[in-house]
Order: C-alpha cells, then structure tokens, then sequence
C-alpha cells in the first residue's frame, strides 16, 4: 500500500485543507474476498447457493456496484436499502428484504416489486395475508418467495449486542419444543409461505453456533415439508455473520474460513447441499472489512500538561466510528502513521510516543483510540484506522452536522497502473 498512499497524498494530493479525511475501498481486496466464498460455496449450475451482501455493511453505490458485477444478490435491512439495489438493476430475485419490523406499505413494496421477503413474526404474516387478499389479484402468488425467520436459540458470542439467538432476542420466531407446533401451523395457514430464514449473530459468535443452527433449521424444514405433503421450500436463508479480525492485517482467522465453514456444515447439515432448496448467504463484514481504510490527517497536536498523555486531534470521531467511541473495549481498530507525502512512518528502538486520539465533535467521549503507540507526530500528518470496509462508513451520524468523508474505489489493474474512482463526493 506504500505507493498507493504516496499517489492519494502526494501526487493527487486528496487530503487538503478542504477535505481533511477520506475513506478508500480496495477493490482488489474486496473481490478476491468474494471469490473465495464463491469457489468455496459456488452459485449457479448443479450449486444451490446464491450469496447476498448485507447492504447495512456498507450501502456505498460503488461498493454494491461491485457487488452487483461480481453476480451476487442485495441483502436488505429495510426497504429504503430493498430502493436502493433496485435502482442499481440488482436482479429482484436476488434482493433480500429482512427487516424485523414492516409496515404495510413497505410489504405492499416488496410484493409489488418481487423481491425475496423474510418476514418476522406473525403480525407480518397477517399483512402479507390481506395484502394478497385485497391487492394480489395481478401477483403470480407462484412466483413470490417469502421465508419465515426463526431463531433457532442456539445461544450467543461474546458480544451481547450482535447476539440474535438467544431467548432474549428480538427477531424471529423462537423455535423450540413448545413453539414447534405452532409455527408448524403457520406454514399450513400460509399456503404462500414458502421459504425460512435464520440469522445467528455476527462479530464475535463461534463458528459453531453457526453450523449448529443450521442443523436445527434443516431439521426443522424436514418437519415442514413432512407436514406439506412432501413439498419441498423454495428458499433456505442461512444468513451471514462469520467474523474477521480487527487485529490481523490481510486474512481472516483460520477459525472463520469459509471453507471450515462449509467442511462443518457438510458434516451437520448435509441436506443443505442436495440442491432441492435454494440457499441464500448474506456474508457483510467478513467480505468487506479489510477492504477499507480511513485516512484523515493530524489537525494538531496538543501536549501541555506532562503528566497528561498528548492528544492528537484530527477530523473524524464518533461521527463515522460510534461503536469504537462508546464501547472502545469491544471495538477496535489498527492505527499506523503516515508523512504527508503517504509514506509510512516508523518508530526507532526505544522512540514513539503513547498518544490519545481524539475526534472534531463538541463531546469530551469523542475519542478514536486513547493509549496508542505511534512513531512520533507532526501536524500535517496522516492517521489510517484500517479494516473500516464494514460498519463504518455506514454508521455515519449527523451529530455536529459534520461532512461526512469523500469515499474512493481504489483497484491495482492488470497493468499495474492505479484507477482511483470517486464512490461517495464530498457533501
């Protein structure tokens, strides 16, 4: 990356006075991400799978650009991201709509357009029924899929937030044994109902929670189909999840490849893979995190009390990093420093500096990272936070009425040459 940070800062010069802090998406990275999951779990032909990117990750147009080109789907937490990879001619079919929480005119969007719908519970099943009732009379009833989220309570990580299957939690319905009849009934009241859908978790949660509750969903599909006469789903929806590493540079962790995921699902749910069903993925962060990095320079330096650690102020804080902000145990991210000229800068034996990092919102917590060892700093200089692809760029927040960073596309091409396109221009 040392040449790619000397063209950005030196020869582009795109951190300025008037634009203090960038976002880069490293294509290259990015796609040879997802064709490792899709050698791993390949799509089309005799394979059943089709793969989604969980929009919420990252909702940057060029980055679902990319998505769209590389053949996968649009994994939709609401219908305003379901408008939005419509309107980059994401195939329908290939758009998953899985908020737990729809209103009427949101299901009367998501029929109307096609999409695939998971719905959340029993009152959007009602929904979906009137809506067919009063205003289905020009839908092929056929050729809409709509699942059914269960939660599978197979427990959660380390990370209380991100756990979606445990009693506790708020989406699906849970399935265990004196719960299994009544959602076994449900799919005989809904003859249209015609897929199942689980999400686990995300950071955090162990692999195993994962393949365990795909055994207990395939198990439970059994009992549907059983139940139906012998007719088979038309959609399976494993979800997404799988965690990286905040710590690692460039690979993910040997316990989160997609290939021990798919060895560990073979073994636990082999009927996932006889290609009766459709199983739909919606990987996010394991795809997308290490493909970006935030640049934003050190506005200044600010050391006049010794025994007060120096702060580093600099242009971006809990606008764009809020979960690093308030739960900095949980998240974290590498930090190293470049000159202004994009090269990197390195700490000699014995020498750097311990500094706070602080952000520009009017708030005392706004903090990037406090206690980091850097190679000494100068105003001028640039900060890159790496590993900022997923769940960054997207939790954006208008607090302080901040501009939000120019995001770049970034790819090495075959000729080596470096094509830099704007995805997002500066507010």
């Amino acid at each position: 990356m040392d040449s790619i940070y000397n063209t950005i800062l030196h020869e582009y010069a795109l951190i300025n006075d008037s634009t203090p802090s960038i976002d880069l998406f490293d294509l290259n990275y990015f796609n040879s991400r997802i064709d490792s999951l899709k050698s791993v779990f390949p799509q089309g032909g005799n394979s059943p799978f089709t793969h989604t990117f969980a929009v919420k990750a990252n909702p940057i147009r060029g980055v679902l650009l990319a998505v769209k080109k590389q053949g996968l789907g649009a994994e939709c937490a609401s219908i305003s991201e379901v408008l939005l990879a419509l309107s980059l001619d994401f195939e329908p079919s290939k758009v998953i709509y899985d908020s737990p929480c729809k209103t009427r005119e949101d299901i009367r969007i998501a029929l109307d357009t096609g999409v695939v719908m998971n719905l959340d519970n029993e009152w959007e099943m009602e929904m979906v029924d009137e809506a067919l009732a009063t205003d289905g009379s020009d839908l092929d009833i056929d050729s809409l899929s709509i699942g059914l989220r269960i939660n599978p309570l197979v427990g959660g990580g380390n990370i209380d937030i991100l756990n979606t299957s445990t009693k506790a939690s708020k989406f699906g319905l849970p399935l265990r044994e004196d719960t299994e009849e009544k959602i076994l009934n449900l799919y005989q009241k809904y003859k249209w109902l015609n897929g199942i859908h689980i999400h686990v978790g995300s950071q955090g949660v162990p692999l195993n929670l994962f393949v365990d509750a795909t055994k207990k969903l395939m198990d439970f599909v059994n009992k549907v189909e059983d139940r139906r006469g012998g007719k088979v789903l038309k959609t399976v929806d494993i979800g997404g999840g799988l965690s990286t590493s905040y710590v690692l540079e460039d690979k993910e962790p040997e316990e989160f490849t997609y290939s021990l995921y798919k060895q560990e699902l073979e073994k636990s749910a082999p009927e996932l893979f006889d290609n009766k069903r459709r199983v739909i993925t919606e990987f996010g962060r394991s795809l997308a995190l290490k493909a970006g990095k935030t640049l934003t320079r050190v506005h200044f330096i600010k050391d006049w009390i010794p025994e007060i650690r120096p702060i580093i102020q600099t242009n971006v804080g809990v606008n764009q990093f809020i979960r690093e902000t308030y739960l900095p145990k949980v998240w974290t991210h590498r930090i190293t420093l470049l000159d202004s000229k994009g090269n990197l800068k390195s700490k000699q034996e014995d020498q750097g500096v311990t500094y706070d990092i602080a952000g520009p919102l009017c708030f005392q917590g706004d903090y990037l990272k406090s206690r980091v060892h850097l190679p000494k700093a100068e105003k001028g200089d640039v900060l890159v936070l790496h590993d900022t692809g997923a769940y960054c760029m997207s939790m954006y927040s208008r607090y302080n009425s901040i501009i939000p960073s120019v995001v770049y596309g970034i790819e090495v091409l075959p000729n080596g040459e470096l094509s830099i396109e704007c995805f997002k221009e500066k507010e």
